[in-house]
């Protein structure tokens, strides 16, 4: 399994420098992020040259569009099928968001499978998958409703990025490395990183660095690259929109030196 980084480290600075950054220190792949406000480095409805200029840069790069982050934007579905058009220009096979909705409210959990199920039909006419990470606060956000969630969803076109810091906070306390095991087969992409407690919010770049925060990340990436056709463990860390680029950089080498041992 190789590393990748999403590029919302660098959310605070444009797609060169993500790119540049990114691949100098090591990493194979990219997420690229469509998230206005956080991390605003592909825009929507533009020319197909604009996309296949971003795919060229890629390649330049030497990186592997692994997808492209869409955090949200489930309730504004025409935006959302501008974003499933851009990852099928920029050729993106996933595009990650969280399922929104509420959690353990019956209502909110039957219409987000019913978004998520609408929006596969128009990923499928793209030939791009939903990757849909469990989330914190979120009618998706432990292991039990994400297995529920993946028996009424396409799986043929839907799957689960799975996120262990956000099972770690989800309030049943899971231990991911250790029931990770009942919904790997449905897991598509993966995104890692470290945190400190489990309280609702993920806290401070600093914590969410490997090694600094209370995880067992070398258990966690056994079960890992026990997962088939998982190709990619892709760094994402929030909070560093407004760092300094060599800040960002410490944080990224810090992160690969950790990771790159337990994925080799």
């Amino acid at each position: 399994m190789e590393l990748g980084c999403s590029t919302i480290l660098y959310g605070g600075h444009d797609l060169s420098v993500a790119m540049e950054r990114i691949r100098s220190a090591g990493y194979r792949a990219i997420e690229l992020c469509c998230i206005p406000g956080m991390a605003p480095h592909v825009a929507i409805g533009e020319r197909d040259a604009y996309y296949r200029d971003i795919r060229r840069r890629a390649a330049d790069h030497q990186l592997t569009i692994e997808s492209l982050g869409a955090s949200g934007n489930l309730d504004d579905k025409d935006r959302f099928l501008q974003i499933l058009d851009a990852a099928a220009a920029v050729g993106a096979p996933l595009v990650t968001t969280g399922p929104g909705g509420k959690p353990d409210d019956e209502d909110a959990f039957m219409s987000t499978v019913e978004k998520i199920n609408a929006l596969a039909v128009q990923a499928a006419r793209r030939g791009v998958r939903l990757s849909i990470k469990p989330h914190v606060g979120n009618a998706v956000y432990n292991t039990d409703t994400a297995f529920r969630f993946m028996q009424q969803v396409d799986r043929k076109w839907v799957g689960i990025n799975y996120d262990a810091t956000h099972i770690w906070r989800c309030p049943q306390r899971e231990v991911p490395e250790e029931s990770i095991g009942r919904i790997s087969r449905y897991i598509i992409s993966l995104r890692i990183r470290d945190v400190k407690g489990r309280q609702s919010a993920i806290g401070p770049v600093e914590n969410q660095v490997a090694g600094q925060g209370d995880m067992d990340l070398h258990a966690q990436a056994d079960a890992f690259r026990k997962i088939p056709g998982l190709r990619y463990a892709v760094l994402e860390i929030v909070g560093t929109r407004e760092m300094g680029v060599d800040d960002v950089d410490g944080v990224l080498r810090r992160s690969f030196d950790y990771f790159q041992p337990l994925f080799e």
